[in-house]
């Protein structure tokens, strides 16, 4: 197997490296098959897949393939991004392990600047955030199976100073845990999502809350942020 040189600077922590690490614990993988070292990015969102590829060429230096792989769900065909590189995914895997039961927040994140952390927040709600109506209103919910490393995420958004609590007890076999933020109009402003499809969900739930009158709203009215009433 040939081994690609990778890019002068890969091993700095930049805002690209943490969407990377991010959305390889939420829907990607980083796996050894015999001789072949793989990343892999698959989700539904082509704007997604588009902030990866182009991350991975900025971090470092190498143009992934683009491929479909059959839902198992839908058997519809599902997108992905995949590189392989042995010099990257050995880079990758001084941070962290990727799988759903292990994976943690890095601890080179400890002394991260603010952006980086946001960074990794965001691109971990795009994989697995969602936006859950809730009355007349929603929340925002973070799931995952591994309790360690939603305690770790847990302090990081805490570090922004937005409330939230973990709740189990969620999926088939109610060995799911969630992340659950209930001031989205707070999360909007601090974190968000760069997801086009659930930001544009969560802007909805916001607008339709200010629509209510003031006595129907489960939250006080704020002018705070860039986000228009209707």
């Amino acid at each position: 197997m040939r081994i690609k040189n990778i890019k002068r600077g890969h091993k700095t922590l930049t805002k690209q490296k943490a969407r990377l690490i991010a959305h390889l614990i939420g829907d990607g993988c980083v796996y050894k098959c015999r001789t072949d070292y793989n990343i892999k990015y698959e989700v539904k969102d082509i704007d997604l897949l588009n902030q990866f590829e182009d991350d991975l060429f900025y971090v470092y230096g190498l143009k992934p393939t683009l491929g479909f792989n059959p839902s198992g769900k839908t058997g519809n065909l599902i997108p992905y991004v995949r590189l392989r590189s042995k010099r990257a995914f050995e880079d990758l895997k001084t941070y962290c392990e990727f799988d759903s039961s292990n994976w943690s927040v890095p601890t080179q994140f400890s002394c991260a600047d603010k952006d980086i952390k946001i960074e990794f927040l965001r691109a971990l709600f795009d994989d697995e955030g969602s936006v859950i109506p809730q009355h007349n209103n929603a929340i925002v919910r973070l799931y995952s199976i591994n309790l360690t490393g939603l305690l770790q995420v847990k302090a990081m958004i805490e570090e922004l100073d937005i409330p939230l609590k973990i709740v189990p007890g969620f999926g088939d076999k109610r060995n799911v845990y969630a992340i659950t933020i209930k001031d989205i109009k707070l999360f909007y402003d601090k974190l968000g999502f760069h997801s086009i499809r659930k930001q544009a969900r969560l802007e909805q739930y916001i607008k339709n809350r200010r629509r209510l009158p003031f006595s129907q709203s489960p939250l006080p009215d704020s002018n705070r942020g860039s986000l228009g009433t209707s």
